[in-house]
């Protein structure tokens, strides 16, 4: 059948007997899948596998976020260890939100094709290598396009993060598996600014630097011990 964009009332009418019994046969099939997997995760409710997956997207979230503001900390060190000058320094800020601003929109379909366990993963892997590189670090060009690649993997991850995050849990606690996630954000900027507190003066914003990565690299474990998500369909 040929989809149209606009369909006339006699289009639809015939459009409507067009519809076979092959086609009625195979929506049946998916109606009846997609209430299984309602049902089963109904009944399953908030289980040891469940919180997995909230905790891993949580603590992602939380490297996301401390990830990205980690500049605004170590912007003035960064600045004056190699002498920047204010146009350098304001390109090496904007650099790791503008690289996961273009990364979001090109990569999120991914998550539909490969599945939202795997990206979330590659970008959990690639945020944290890539901020454990920027410590050792010699010059401002590759401190700055390490924070570009990190930024690359943060807009890979986030987007299936979000939906995994939101497909697992049982509907009574999806709200709050989602605001805990939109919580994550936050509490790793939190948490970056008490790391700062124990690490900053006697190691520096290069230990600063390597220390949160590190602080966060749990959820690659979390991440790579969940199943894919049942409601992911290649």
């Amino acid at each position: 059948m040929v989809k149209k964009n606009k369909l006339t009332a006699d289009e639809t009418s015939a459009l409507k007997k067009d519809f076979n019994k092959e086609d009625k046969e195979s929506y049946e099939v998916l109606k009846v899948g997609h209430q299984n997997i309602n049902q089963l995760l109904e009944e399953a409710g908030c289980g040891v596998g469940t919180i997995l997956y909230t905790l891993g997207t949580f603590l992602l979230c939380c490297l996301h976020g401390s990830e990205v503001v980690m500049l605004t900390i170590v912007g003035p060190v960064v600045k004056c260890h190699w002498n920047l000058d204010s146009f350098s320094l304001s390109v090496l800020q904007m650099s790791c939100n503008f690289a996961m601003m273009c990364s979001s929109g090109l990569t999120s379909p991914l998550g539909d094709r490969f599945g939202r366990r795997p990206m979330s993963l590659i970008g959990a892997i690639g945020v944290t290598i890539s901020g454990i590189l920027c410590a050792f670090t010699k010059a401002y060009w590759q401190f700055l396009a390490l924070r570009m690649v990190m930024g690359v993997f943060c807009g890979l991850g986030t987007p299936p993060a979000v939906v995994l995050s939101g497909e697992i849990p049982p509907k009574r606690y999806r709200a709050l598996a989602m605001s805990g996630f939109s919580l994550a954000w936050g509490v790793g900027v939190s948490i970056s600014g008490a790391i700062v507190y124990f690490v900053m003066e006697p190691y520096g914003w290069r230990g600063l630097v390597l220390s949160v990565p590190i602080a966060f690299s749990p959820c690659i474990i979390l991440l790579a011990c969940i199943r894919e998500s049942p409601r992911f369909d290649r």
